[in-house]
């Protein structure tokens, strides 16, 4: 029985390490890439103009939350967003971030606003080193309506 205990265990801490070491692989791939170029984003399969380049900032998911300075395509400006990978690196969380400069509203970008509406939970449909493609049903300005990113390593 005794062994029977242990052998669970080394299991659960064995599958505990292997989820961590996934979220960890699937961001350091992000963050090798330094500079990701979005390729498309589509709002209920209608192309959205903005796209830009997305600067990867901080260097260990465990120090800080890790961010992206978006900097929008011509005419959009830049705007933050914190990012994580979770569940194993099947889902992938965007988090709009206002800087205090913001704060009042004023000084907002369409970047800005933009961001906001995207921020969600996204299921990773594609994670390799030099293409990522995200989708979610469930995003602050876009509701159920169906959003894809895709972004490529520049």
């Amino acid at each position: 029985m005794n062994i029977f205990i242990k052998t669970i265990t080394a299991l659960s801490l064995i599958a505990v390490l292997i989820s961590c070491n996934k979220e960890k692989r699937y961001s350091n791939k992000l963050f090798k890439g330094e500079n990701w170029k979005v390729k498309s984003i589509k709002i209920d399969g209608a192309e959205s103009q903005i796209k830009g380049n997305w600067l990867i900032m901080g260097d260990d998911i465990y120090d800080t939350v890790p961010s992206v300075k978006w900097q929008g395509n011509a005419g959009f400006g830049e705007s933050l967003f914190q990012w994580q990978f979770q569940d194993k690196g099947d889902k992938f969380q965007l988090n709009y971030f206002q800087l205090c400069e913001e704060c009042d509203g004023t000084e907002l970008d369409s970047l800005d606003v933009f961001n906001y509406a995207i921020t969600g939970t996204y299921d990773v449909d594609r994670h390799r080193n030099k293409k990522m493609t995200f989708t979610s049903n469930k995003t602050i300005g876009f509701g159920s309506k169906k959003v894809e990113i895709e972004i490529e390593k520049n």
